[in-house]
């Protein structure tokens, strides 16, 4: 693993000494000028753009993209917030992609109890989200409520494999 993070790094740092800044138009300087207030770049300097780009790939590589949830809850529980963190990084160095965050519920409840709860955690995740910079525009939530479980096991196993947001870039 280090191995690969080493090359990963060796070859951001020859590919920054390669690259050659593009001589900034008009219409560069007016994009870059044009901040909506959020934290998202509409324009980046191509060379960090792609080292940044990479660096979060690899890390969204590593990561599970789903986030679980206690039973009947559906507040986000802090040691997910480096799987949030990830999506976050990607999303903002990857400005032409999107966020689908599916809820999910263990079978327990009625159908139309697991539909909303699902939801509410669909929305806790693109709360955090957004709370880290990623417009709201770019993220899709739905609630699959029991409907696609992980776990079929009739167990507490098995029902927290299915408490989960699923997090999918597109």
């Amino acid at each position: 693993m280090s191995f690969r993070i080493l090359c990963a790094i060796a070859i951001l740092a020859l590919a920054g000494c390669a690259s050659r800044q593009a001589p900034s138009t008009s219409d560069d300087a007016a994009q870059g000028s044009s901040s909506n207030g959020s934290s998202e770049s509409s324009f980046a300097e191509p060379s960090s753009l792609s080292s940044d780009a990479m660096v979060a790939e690899e890390k969204l590589k590593s990561t599970e993209p789903s986030v679980y949830f206690e039973y009947d809850k559906f507040i986000l529980s802090d040691r997910y917030m480096t799987t949030v963190q990830a999506f976050t990084d990607y999303l903002r160095t990857h400005p032409g992609s999107n966020l689908l965050i599916e809820g999910n519920c263990d079978e327990r409840g009625t159908i139309e109890y697991n539909l909303a709860l699902g939801q509410k955690r669909a929305d806790a995740v693109k709360d955090a989200v957004t709370a880290l910079g990623i417009r709201a525009e770019r993220i899709e939530t739905i609630s699959n409520g029991e409907e696609k479980p992980r776990n079929t096991i009739k167990s507490e196993a098995g029902y927290s494999a299915n408490r989960r947001a699923d997090l999918i870039i597109r």
